[in-house]
């Protein structure tokens, strides 16, 4: 099955103006009711109060002189969001799902969190696959830095200035210690590559965010930002260990890490369904030694280092819960492909084999995280909105983004600063904020039609009614063709 075949023609193209719309600025929060959006191609031409005389109500595809008239009375519109934390250049020539998916969902744009010296070739080579809707690939890295990649803190500056020549737009710390990470930001900032990813639980996630550590990704990860905020905080670190630096061999690295991505790619399935009793009680220990002035703390350093922070609340939960019914049962695992299902299948059969006390003390957790997002939110932490999709277990790509508002509103962060991860802090993020993150003329024609208003309610964000890609504007209808092909033969991953 073709990407044609998932994505529907455009319900209008060329020339189109919404109508009587509520424009949403997610910057600044204000809702500005009644205006046209006019889009010419691929941009935004213009943004005016509405005006029943013009332009005329045609239909089918719009020219300049006769643009084609989308009735949004009572809708509102925001700029289409960002998965900033995604993996759907896993498998680069399978993607055509997992598009149209993110494009149902109102996703436009993503940044690829695992990449390759080969997938940096194919984008430099212009051959990555981008059937109709596609969302732009926003950032793309080279190999994972692991203890294969960066042994020590020699290969990891190494690893570093070998993914800047091979045109790298950042640096992924996975499974890094103290001093490979601090090799690989020093590195990074030489050859000018932010480092984002894991917080190893060997650093202190201050001095992380001192040296220049861009993004913190899963909240950290592991224990270091919970150590950070615990009166236990050295007696945590000294329990949680860290990953040991290894020797390094000339000509090694390629080939062991050939052998280990196969491994690793299974592990981060849900490497939480291999929680030792050991780091199940450092978990209860951090959390119960809770500190709010601590975190407070923290969450100011983070806040005046400008270190990003992208939860990936969906992706925490289903791995510390992915046997219950909202997981096990989603009906839209029904857009899944039958072997990716059997292997989350599986994986959640072994989570659940774990001891009672492990499960427990991983859902007692996970108020802790909860806990450490609301914190960090208060703080004006910049945030960004991210699901981990394709590879993750039960994280549905595309709409899982809609997953992640949900539960960022459960830690109660508030709607306005939900939108604007998902939105203009991203375009901030990727630089991009002269040209997308905002409802304004000249800007990319990359929009959501939404039921009801995002900044007043953090559940209007998945109430999607129509989705504007590239000027292409699609209603509720194609979206749900779009839905029903998908289902009739599921292959997103």
């Amino acid at each position: 099955m073709t990407a044609a075949s998932y994505v529907p023609a455009p319900t209008a193209a060329g020339s189109v103006v919404l109508a009587d719309v509520a424009v949403v600025d997610p910057a600044s929060g204000e809702v500005t009711a009644h205006q046209d959006v006019r889009l010419e191609g691929e941009r935004i031409a213009s943004v005016a109060a509405h005006d029943d005389r013009s332009p005329d109500r045609s239909h089918g595809e719009g020219s300049a002189a006769s643009p084609r008239v989308v009735d949004a009375s009572g809708l509102f519109v925001v700029p289409a969001y960002v998965d900033s934390h995604a993996h759907p250049l896993n498998d680069p020539d399978d993607v055509d799902a997992t598009y149209a998916l993110m494009l149902a969902a109102g996703v436009a744009g993503y940044r690829q969190m695992s990449g390759s010296d080969e997938l940096l070739a194919r984008r430099a080579a212009g051959t990555l696959r981008t059937p109709e809707g596609s969302p732009r690939l926003l950032a793309l890295p080279g190999d994972l830095l692991t203890p294969i990649t960066a042994p020590d803190a020699k290969g990891a500056a190494a690893s570093v200035r070998h993914q800047a020549e091979h045109g790298a737009d950042f640096i992924k710390a996975g499974f890094t210690n103290r001093s490979t990470l601090l090799a690989a930001i020093a590195e990074g900032e030489r050859v000018g590559l932010d480092v984002v990813g894991h917080v190893p639980d060997d650093i202190d996630a201050r001095e992380a965010s001192d040296a220049g550590m861009h993004c913190m990704e899963h909240l950290g990860t592991g224990v270091a930002l919970y150590a950070a905020s615990s009166r236990r905080e050295q007696q945590v670190r000294k329990n949680a260990g860290g990953v040991p630096s290894l020797p390094r061999i000339p000509g090694l690295a390629p080939i062991a890490n050939r052998i280990f991505q196969p491994f690793l790619m299974k592990l981060v399935v849900n490497p939480v369904a291999r929680t030792s009793a050991k780091t199940a009680e450092n978990y209860r220990l951090v959390d119960r030694t809770f500190d709010e002035q601590r975190a407070a703390s923290l969450a100011e350093l983070l806040a005046a280092n400008s270190t990003w922070q992208c939860p990936t609340l969906i992706r925490v939960h289903t791995q510390q819960f992915p046997g219950t019914p909202r997981h096990r049962d989603d009906p839209r695992k029904r857009f899944i492909a039958p072997d990716v299902l059997a292997v989350w299948e599986s994986v959640t059969d072994t989570f659940e084999e774990l001891p009672a006390p492990t499960r427990e003390a991983l859902a007692e957790h996970w108020e802790a995280q909860l806990r450490m997002t609301r914190v960090l939110a208060d703080a004006d932490v910049p945030m960004l909105t991210g699901t981990d999709s394709n590879g993750a277990s039960w994280v549905i790509p595309g709409l899982g983004l809609h997953d992640e508002f949900a539960l960022l509103a459960e830690a109660g962060v508030s709607p306005t600063k939900i939108l604007r991860a998902a939105t203009s802090d991203a375009a901030r993020f990727f630089g991009r904020e002269d040209r997308s993150g905002t409802v304004r003329p000249g800007f990319e024609a990359d929009l959501v039609l939404l039921g009801g208003d995002p900044t007043a309610d953090a559940a209007a964000l998945a109430d999607v009614r129509g989705v504007v890609r590239d000027g292409a504007y699609r209603d509720r209808a194609a979206l749900d063709e779009t839905l029903e092909r998908l289902a009739a033969r599921p292959t997103a991953r």
